[in-house]
């Protein structure tokens, strides 16, 4: 990935900084959510058997076009991939079908792009509901978060935190499991910050492998994350569940 200039990543914060769909959190008890971006084939056939050993959902956030082939020097998910998460549990979000920039096309471009990756869910997977979405390359606009808050449940970006108070869901804070810079200390420091506030602590990484790219983790990494979750005895749900328990005005009962 292309390192941002520093103009560009100005502009990144200052688009972050705005909030375009508010949502005031009825949570009464902390939350936790695992998402992996683009589906590298080791992200379903690693990733999901960690989360699925510990009776855990995650939320795979698919770019169609990705099917099949390398991106970022990592191999792939397959239509079997899919399937077998689908089959399992976890939850199929968008990550867009071409992974655009989504800054720098117009609506028309980007409703095209959701309906290609639509299509492309309803011909291999079937009747999938794609309610969450991420941003391709985290990058964030006021354009297009207003144009995505349109049009899915929650969209979630990179700045890390814990969503907790009024949340932005037009670009939900995330947590990178990156092994490059993976600090189980931070992490632990965001789930006491979780627990805390009653907040939403999301965690996203790319592949799942041994000798990961500079985006991803490794088994172990992606192990403790979750055993430092479990020990706080936080639920872990998919995006679009842990979503929906913000909004339930259940929590506050």
């Amino acid at each position: 990935m292309k390192q941002k200039s520093l103009l560009e990543r100005v502009a990144l914060q200052a688009a972050h900084l705005v909030p375009v769909a508010r949502v005031t959190s009825n949570l009464t008890a902390p939350l936790a959510s695992i998402s992996f971006d683009d589906i590298p084939h080791s992200a379903a056939r690693i990733g999901a058997p960690i989360l699925e050993a510990a009776d855990l959902r995650g939320t795979y956030y698919v770019c169609g076009s990705h099917v099949g082939r390398s991106f970022e020097d990592r191999q792939q998910h397959e239509i079997k991939d899919l399937i077998a998460l689908f089959e399992a549990g976890h939850e199929l979000a968008c990550h867009s079908f071409a992974h655009p920039d989504t800054r720098k096309i117009d609506d028309v471009t980007r409703l095209a792009d959701i309906k290609a990756n639509s299509d492309f869910m309803a011909t291999h997977i079937g009747d999938v509901n794609l309610t969450s979405f991420a941003y391709p390359y985290g990058a964030v606009s006021l354009s297009n978060k207003a144009f995505y808050a349109k049009q899915f449940s929650s969209c979630r970006g990179v700045y890390g935190g814990v969503n907790a108070g009024t949340m932005d869901f037009s670009d939900l804070l995330a947590v990178g499991i990156e092994s490059r810079k993976h600090d189980m200390g931070r992490v632990r420091a965001l789930i006491d910050e979780a627990v805390a506030r009653n907040g939403w602590l999301i965690f996203y990484t790319h592949d799942v492998e041994v000798n990961p790219s500079g985006f991803g983790c490794t088994p172990k990494d992606l192990e403790d994350v979750i055993q430092a979750l479990c020990d706080a005895k936080i639920e872990t749900l998919p995006v679009r569940d842990a979503a929906i328990r913000v909004r339930s005005t259940y929590n506050a009962a």
